[in-house]
């Protein structure tokens, strides 16, 4: 008889529904490309997600990794839009994944916010140690977008979508209702503006109904390292961290194929090292 009860069929069903619009976001994208920005706590495979659809729709879009500052979002941005140009490259997505330190200052929100705006990407700096300190490639793409007569650079973003997936929740009118302090509240009604610029997806998961998203995801979408788990390994797996919920180390997906690592290493000694190894 499987662990899982009526209780928790119901959150793996909202849970599978929160997925579902995600699965949807992407493949409206996909058919009507729009800037767009993904939130969710992080671990519940919102790259994943994303990128999915676009293989399976052979997309034509490009990915900037890695969490980056807004001079390495800018330097990231000159290579992929010089590249398109030399190669009559049109109508793509540029997927940036995990911008979180992007968002992290007024000036870069603020930055972001007339980009959209203007659907150019402008940085009004000298470019000085920070150009010297390029690779040569990277220095003839920037050069490529330098103006002669002012400061910094202009890269044009014409027939480029821009898609973002972060754990960073952008400010909306009730977080800047609630701030107290003026540096936040500047901040916050820049990144205000920067939402009404795009398309945004919030997805503020947690307790039960963030289960029920990682659990969709080990029951229906089996995460890579388990795919040879039986349905009775997965259901253990679930109820085990439903029932521990409030002390797990860690509430993500991979948390769950951790468990299951521990599963196949050691058969018979697995539940003792959950409950020594990966409880607070």
């Amino acid at each position: 008889m499987a662990l899982l009860n009526q209780k928790h069929n119901i959150y793996i069903q909202e849970g599978a529904l929160y997925r579902k619009r995600l699965r949807a976001t992407a493949q409206r994208l996909i058919q009507k490309p729009q800037h767009t920005y993904i939130f969710s706590p992080p671990g519940l495979g919102k790259t994943y997600t994303i990128e999915d659809e676009f293989e399976k729709n052979s997309t034509n879009h490009v990915s900037i990794k890695g969490n980056t500052s807004l001079w390495g979002f800018i330097v990231d941005m000159a290579m992929i839009v010089a590249t398109a140009k030399q190669n009559n490259l049109k109508d793509f997505i540029v997927f940036v994944d995990d911008c979180d330190t992007l968002l992290t200052s007024t000036d870069s929100v603020n930055t972001l916010k007339i980009m959209l705006a203007d659907n150019l990407l402008t940085y009004r700096k000298s470019l000085g140690a920070q150009y010297a300190q390029l690779t040569e490639d990277q220095q003839i793409c920037i050069d490529m977008f330098k103006d002669d007569d002012r400061n910094g650079i202009e890269i044009p973003l014409d027939d480029i979508t821009i898609v973002w997936c972060s754990n960073y929740k952008l400010a909306d009118q009730k977080m800047s209702a609630n701030v107290k302090s003026e540096t936040k509240a500047q901040k916050y009604m820049h990144e205000e503006a920067l939402r009404r610029r795009m398309r945004v997806m919030d997805y503020d998961v947690e307790g039960d109904i963030k289960w029920g998203w990682i659990a969709d995801c080990v029951l229906n979408e089996s995460p890579p390292s388990m795919i040879n788990a039986t349905a009775q390994e997965r259901d253990e797996i679930l109820y085990w961290m439903h029932s521990n919920w409030d002390n797990l180390k860690e509430h993500n997906i991979s948390f769950a194929e951790k468990l299951y690592d521990e599963m196949v290493t050691d058969p018979s000694g697995y539940s003792t090292i959950w409950e020594l190894d990966y409880l607070v």
